[in-house]
């Protein structure tokens, strides 16, 4: 019965190593971090009491490394791709699809804008906020589209400072079979044990 029981344990504890590794590859995770540009941009007027779009950003890169957090670590002075859009109205550009993109380390990070709100607004001054979806994707990589913020801050006409944070939302879904199956194999791994000890 000793036997009978080590096997159990054995094999109970080979099932749940199995399983976790499996739901490590099964998985994606969502993206976690914090993101900031700066860069250059043009507007319609000179003025952004009166300008209702950027025509173009220029000179756009990734922030010094102390402005970086989780996922985005490690992509400081990337030059960044962003679309010109229309903020007044706000909704006049949205969907921006992507809104930013760039490279690092043979991934691409990139965010889409599905909605956008002027929050302030004088001669020499700008600010936006947005809700949208990060993206990053590359070789080896398994990471979920996650739901994120985006600000926009232009303190002075022509020069604008980005920043971008993203937070996820864990899913409630029925458990995948490297879940289940490493749920199993501890579950008849502690059984094993408590088998043991009561025989012994």
């Amino acid at each position: 019965m000793k036997k009978n029981s080590l096997g159990m344990l054995v094999a109970g504890c080979v099932v749940a190593f199995l399983g976790s590794a499996a739901t490590i590859h099964a998985i994606p995770t969502p993206i976690n971090g914090t993101l900031s540009f700066s860069g250059s941009a043009t507007t319609d007027t000179g003025n952004f009491l009166t300008a209702t779009r950027f025509v173009r950003f220029d000179d756009v890169s990734v922030g010094v490394p102390t402005s970086l957090f989780g996922d985005y670590v490690g992509t400081a002075g990337a030059s960044v791709t962003v679309t010109p859009f229309i903020w007044n109205p706000p909704g006049a550009s949205t969907p921006i699809n992507p809104l930013w993109t760039f490279m690092s380390g043979g991934n691409t990070y990139s965010f889409d804008l599905s909605m956008l709100h002027s929050d302030f607004a004088s001669p020499t001054g700008l600010l936006l906020s947005g809700l949208g979806t990060a993206h990053i994707t590359g070789p080896g990589l398994d990471k979920l589209p996650t739901t994120g913020l985006w600000n926009l801050s232009a303190q002075t006409f022509g020069v604008s400072t980005f920043t971008f944070s993203s937070t996820t939302q864990v899913p409630t879904n029925v458990l995948d079979g490297g879940s289940t199956a490493m749920m199993l194999g501890l579950a008849l791994c502690a059984f094993g044990l408590v088998k043991r000890k009561l025989k012994a």
